[in-house]
């Protein structure tokens, strides 16, 4: 019986022979998302269609995280049909902590030793998002093994040079989610850097369809108190903070990453800039559940 968005199979276990032969259509993918047309509203590419009734829920989480001016770009792609949905692909988003899978990736598989080297910032980087211990990384092995990876997925290497890219696009962190992609489901993948994906805190994704579906994801923002800012959860971000410069962009909730389902793997990349901050001692709540299910639907009902 096939599962739905409500079903519960291992976390950790998923068809790594399906996964391994959509290695090898990872340069189509990426020359397919470069051919997504930057229009507004909604875009569906590739020869399948999802439902109309996933595709209306789809638009509606869209509207709803868009209200009062703020900024949603996505990008999915059903790795079985090489088809998907994309909306405002091409505009400029911060990465937040989205990079740091991106990072561990493209260093372990240039430097396999800094997995027993640095097991720790590794494993505190991914799963706990630590910025010390990405900066530790970053500061030890630089940014060659990054602009590796941008130049063999089609990005430019400005996405490597710094910390946190704050004006590239989805489709950036689309094209290099295809190169961790292949990384995670090659014969020299590490199996630690597969389980602390499915871990990583803050993920939408893993805490929607985490108990549901193999995931590997990796949630990005920035929480830290600005004193220009008011990080009330029911508060609307001020201007200068939505004005579609990058820069200002600084309380961003993001989330990218895998879901294998039974029905084939999907990539995909959520950005916005909405607030993800700690307000009188309690955590404001996490705006992109309600999205990544809808995503989920839509790849689910694709057919063609």
């Amino acid at each position: 019986m096939k599962q739905d968005c409500l079903s519960a199979p291992d976390r950790f276990v998923y068809d790594r022979t399906e996964a391994m032969s959509f290695i090898k259509e990872m340069p189509k993918l990426r020359e397919t998302v470069d051919k997504i047309p930057d229009e507004e509203g909604l875009i569906l590419f590739g020869k399948a269609s999802p439902s109309r009734e996933a595709l209306i829920i789809l638009e509606r989480e869209i509207r709803r995280l868009s209200e009062d001016n703020h900024k949603v770009s996505l990008l999915m792609a059903d790795l079985r049909s090489g088809s998907g949905a994309a909306f405002q692909p091409a505009i400029p988003m911060c990465s937040q902590s989205t990079i740091k899978a991106i990072y561990a990736g493209a260093l372990l598989e240039s430097h396999p030793a800094a997995l027993p080297e640095n097991r720790q910032d590794l494993y505190d980087s991914i799963v706990l998002s630590s910025n010390e211990a990405y900066a530790r990384l970053r500061e030890t092995y630089g940014k060659a093994v990054l602009e590796k990876w941008c130049m063999e997925a089609g990005v430019d290497l400005s996405f490597a040079r710094d910390f946190y890219p704050r004006g590239n696009t989805a489709r950036d962190m689309f094209k290099m989610w295809t190169k961790l992609y292949c990384f995670l489901n090659s014969k020299n993948q590490p199996k630690e850097l597969t389980i602390w994906l499915s871990e990583s805190i803050a993920s939408a994704t893993r805490e929607s369809l985490g108990d549901r579906y193999p995931v590997q994801t990796k949630a990005g923002w920035e929480c830290g108190l600005d004193e220009s800012l008011d990080y009330d959860p029911e508060a609307v971000i001020p201007a200068d903070f939505t004005d579609g410069d990058p820069l200002n962009d600084e309380c961003a909730i993001n989330d990218t990453g895998i879901v294998y389902t039974d029905q084939g793997p999907y990539l995909f990349v959520i950005y916005t800039d909405h607030p993800f901050g700690v307000f009188r001692n309690r955590m404001s709540e996490n705006p992109l559940p309600d999205l990544v299910k809808s995503l989920c639907k839509v790849k689910m009902s694709m057919r063609g």
